[in-house]
């Protein structure tokens, strides 16, 4: 895969997961900030939450997922503006994905390996395939 087409794949995977991460944890922190009887035990979406956490806890990790999708969408205009904040989401989303799957097992939410861990692995392996090598990369970010 040449540079330029790596670079083509990483704005279109970057809008398409900012765009899903937005709608993703809006919606999250939408119905958490409204106890939304929707995700309480019984509810439709309760398959979307690991456990009751404290409120403030769950609008924490959904507000920094939020602002996350609205990088990666600044970021896909202009990704080699975005050098330092993109291997840290790759390296971060890598972290918390391989976290998650003993997690997933130890407390029988094995779901979550389709949805949680989902979402992070294939945002950090995504990364890893469609961001620039760095000398070229660097090249390009000085030219």
């Amino acid at each position: 895969m040449t540079q330029a087409s790596k670079l083509k794949g990483l704005k279109i995977f970057l809008n398409v997961f900012g765009a899903i991460s937005i709608l993703l944890f809006g919606t999250l922190f939408l119905l958490t900030s409204l106890d939304a009887s929707v995700m309480q035990e019984g509810g439709a979406l309760r398959f979307l939450r690991w456990d009751i956490l404290s409120k403030h806890v769950e609008l924490m990790i959904e507000i920094v997922y939020l602002v996350w999708g609205i990088f990666m969408l600044l970021a896909a205009r202009k990704p080699l503006y975005y050098l330092s904040f993109l291997p840290f989401t790759l390296w971060a989303n890598l972290a918390h994905g391989l976290l998650m799957i003993p997690q997933a097992f130890m407390v029988g939410m094995l779901y979550k390996i389709f949805t949680d861990v989902a979402y992070c692995l294939v945002l950090a392996i995504g990364l890893w395939i469609l961001l620039p090598n760095g000398e070229e990369a660097t090249a390009r970010n000085l030219a």
